[in-house]
């Protein structure tokens, strides 16, 4: 049976879907965004989790790039 959760990824903290026991699934999945191998303990399959809105930049991020 296949199982999905969602965690940012260790390495760019990327929103990402663990999706266990799927087509494709591999016990060293590569991040979508950074290509960096994730470590897992049951064969997954990592897709970008484009399904909450972006975090909005915060106030002093927005300050630093008009300066």
């Amino acid at each position: 049976m296949a199982q999905a959760h969602f965690a940012p990824c260790p390495h760019c903290n990327s929103p990402l879907s663990y999706l266990e026991g799927v087509s494709g699934s591999s016990l060293t999945p590569k991040c979508p965004r950074c290509q960096a191998v994730v470590s897992v303990p049951r064969a997954t399959f990592l897709m970008a989790d484009n399904s909450r809105p972006a975090q909005k930049d915060s106030l002093e991020t927005v300050k630093l790039r008009s300066s």
